[in-house]
């Protein structure tokens, strides 16, 4: 596990690399214009899901280094046709929680290697990378900007590299593109996209308790649902604060860990009971990998859509049991159709 996580460190931004984290750009609801010499065709190329295969880094020549491969982590990222994009990587091994809510010190250890963020990219085919415009991301010094990736494809893979260190060494991300389910769902079809969490509909939600996010004013978030029958979930909240230095001590781990929700995996319909059940293959939370979230659907209209977790249920992540019902409430980005195969 120590491979993956000196890595991910370094490929993702939990630990600074000079260079790479460029200078903010103005945080925008919409996606990023393509840079110079991007076409349409280059970014096409990008649509869909990709799920990580391996993580090397490599020196001046080229060669793996000793400790630079691995293969036990899990993650995905996700590139829509309308410009949106979200990450997440879970390094493999984590140690859950000794109880219901982490110390310090374990949520220091949660966060070791987890990358997670979602935003816009763009696309410049001339120079052969791509830019990731972050809207918001689990490392709050890291929550706007911009990362830079140098990429390379194959038939079915995609590999991301961001420029080279100081001393030359580089680190390469390949990803495996997940095929579109053949034969999806009128309901699966409706679900697929981006959606920005918003503040809920007060005709809908009467006499429904807020979620506590909700309460404390409406967190920057995604929920996204792909063509291959996967799923995605950033929500932070809007007043995090920053870490005095690059990396997190296990007070300010604690205040991240418990201020951002992230978790992926497979997407299960069951359109008769009227829930969508989410499969968390991983999770922030580590004693939450492996659990199931169950949301009833309700769309108000073609752009919203009301995921509703049912009382005494819980997220279905421990501990959460026993809660009333909450409803949250999601507003269409994008949508409709594939990735481009």
């Amino acid at each position: 596990m120590r491979r993956i996580l000196i890595v991910l460190l370094v490929v993702f931004g939990l630990m600074t690399v000079q260079g790479w984290l460029l200078a903010a750009e103005p945080a925008g609801g919409t996606p990023q214009s393509a840079g110079k010499g991007s076409a349409a065709a280059g970014k096409d190329r990008f649509i869909g899901t990709w799920k990580l295969v391996s993580a090397e880094r490599r020196n001046a020549k080229g060669e793996v280094l000793p400790a630079g491969s691995s293969t036990d982590g899990i993650g995905f990222i996700i590139y829509d046709p309308a410009g949106y994009m979200a990450v997440t990587i879970m390094p493999g091994g984590r140690q859950r929680y000794a109880g219901i809510n982490p110390t310090p010190e374990e949520a220091q250890r949660a966060l070791a290697g987890y990358t997670a963020y979602f935003g816009t990219f763009s696309v410049n085919q001339v120079d052969g990378f791509v830019t990731h415009h972050l809207q918001g991301g689990l490392n709050p010094n890291e929550a706007s900007g911009q990362k830079r990736f140098f990429f390379e494809f194959s038939p079915n893979r995609l590999t991301l590299k961001p420029p080279r260190s100081s001393t030359g060494e580089q680190s390469h991300l390949t990803w495996e593109r997940v095929p579109d389910l053949p034969n999806p769902t009128p309901l699966h079809r409706r679900f697929i996209g981006f959606w920005k969490h918003v503040p809920d509909d007060p005709r809908t939600t009467r006499g429904v308790q807020q979620s506590s996010d909700q309460a404390q004013g409406v967190p920057p978030g995604f929920i996204i649902y792909t063509a291959s029958g996967h799923m995605m979930v950033h929500i932070m909240r809007p007043d995090r604060k920053k870490w005095a230095a690059a990396q997190p001590t296990p007070e300010e781990a604690l205040a991240t860990v418990t201020t951002y929700t992230n978790y992926f995996g497979p997407l299960l319909f069951h359109e008769k009971e009227g829930y969508v059940n989410h499969r968390r293959a991983g999770h922030l939370n580590p004693n939450a990998i492996e659990t199931d979230g169950r949301r009833f659907y309700e769309f108000s209209d073609n752009n919203h859509l009301i995921l509703t977790v049912p009382p005494n249920v819980g997220t279905g992540t421990p501990g959460t049991e026993g809660r009333p019902e909450v409803q949250i409430t999601w507003q269409r980005l994008s949508g409709g159709g594939g990735s481009a195969q």
